[in-house]
């Protein structure tokens, strides 16, 4: 694909879908968290098991962690992210290589 990709954001995700075609390498799923950290488990819907903490790399921004920044150019500061996945979250999962590797991406929400 040497051509510029036209249009916004979602006209470019489809011409890219369309040159490289279906992919089943890759799956989408939608998941239970069953299991708090740090002994996360995880149901995926279509499923019969549960996935533990050996299955799965989660995203960190869904884990309790610190970061550093500076506000306004003052001072750096260390902010302490608190929310951590529960148990009943609904979460979205990526699996690779045939469901050898599990990606906890991101929290489900369903308005």
């Amino acid at each position: 694909m040497k051509d510029r990709l036209e249009g916004n954001g979602a006209a470019r995700l489809i011409q890219l879908m369309r040159h490289h075609g279906y992919n089943k390498d890759v799956d989408i799923e939608l998941a239970t968290i069953t299991s708090a950290p740090p002994n996360i488990k995880v149901k995926i819907d279509n499923m019969n098991i549960e996935l533990d903490r050996d299955d799965l790399i989660v995203a960190r921004y869904l884990t309790k962690h610190k970061r550093q920044v500076k506000i306004d150019g003052g001072a750096t500061v260390e902010i302490e992210y608190q929310d951590e996945l529960k148990v009943g979250d609904r979460v979205i999962v990526v699996s690779a290589n045939n469901g050898q590797l599990y990606f906890v991406i991101d929290k489900a929400v369903i308005y």
